[in-house]
């Protein structure tokens, strides 16, 4: 008798923990779908360019997080619109637009790596070993203008040191973006990074939250670019 009512009881709590499973997935199917609405409906706000250079410094940097010990993360993406002040106030709109550079000339693994890489001291002065600080002033034949910009990467190699870039886009660490997937793809750089070759200042225009991604795995940025977006596609 005593064996058939324990029996009964682990039979009850095995029940209850089967029972209890179709809740828990309801849950996370609907945290799921919560956020790719709102990551779908926050893709359609366009960010208002500004010359960041003036910009509040308390928002040059990514707030910092609490320490969570050793399995600690960071809990979301960098909000839209951070544009931090760089070492060097790269121009995209000299070198992309007008002078019409790839970018994988200075991001040189965007295709062949997660991440697509900074450029280096040595990349940049490939060309400014010729085209130094002083440079001629359009305004008035004859004379020079100096190159603040330019005149830092001098002082950089001179002192063999490494430009300190300071990052702009930062996705959650428990996601993956492998950037050679999407370059090689055909997914151009300012899908994500919007009008690059115009920027004063870089900015970051895409909120990057999980629905934004979402959004055009589906196929409704560009139905040629639709893929899978299982969990296990990004989160590995």
């Amino acid at each position: 008798m005593l064996a058939s009512v324990s029996f009964h009881l682990v039979d009850m709590t095995q029940w209850r923990k089967w029972a209890a499973a179709p809740g828990l997935a309801i849950l996370a199917a609907s945290a799921v779908l919560l956020s790719a609405y709102a990551g779908a409906a926050g893709s359609s706000v366009t960010p208002t360019p500004v010359n960041r250079a003036s910009a509040d410094r308390a928002s040059d940097s990514i707030p910092s997080m609490p320490d969570r010990g050793e399995w600690g993360y960071h809990g979301g993406s960098t909000p839209i619109g951070r544009s931090p002040v760089q070492p060097i106030a790269f121009p995209h709109p000299t070198h992309v637009g007008k002078l019409k550079m790839n970018c994988l000339y200075c991001h040189y693994s965007a295709f062949k790596a997660m991440d697509p890489g900074l450029p280096a001291v040595g990349t940049c002065m490939g060309c400014h070993l010729l085209v130094g600080p002083n440079r001629p002033d359009s305004t008035h034949p004859g004379q020079f203008r100096k190159s603040v910009g330019i005149q830092k990467l001098w002082e950089y190699n001179s002192k063999r040191q490494a430009i300190p870039w300071v990052r702009i886009h930062k996705v959650p660490d428990y996601v993956q973006f492998p950037h050679m997937r999407h370059v090689n793809a055909g997914v151009t750089c300012q899908t994500c990074h919007g009008p690059i070759q115009s920027m004063p200042q870089v900015y970051q225009y895409s909120s990057l939250n999980m629905g934004w991604c979402i959004n055009c795995h589906l196929g409704n940025v560009r139905p040629e670019w639709k893929a899978r977006f299982d969990c296990s596609n990004c989160h590995y």
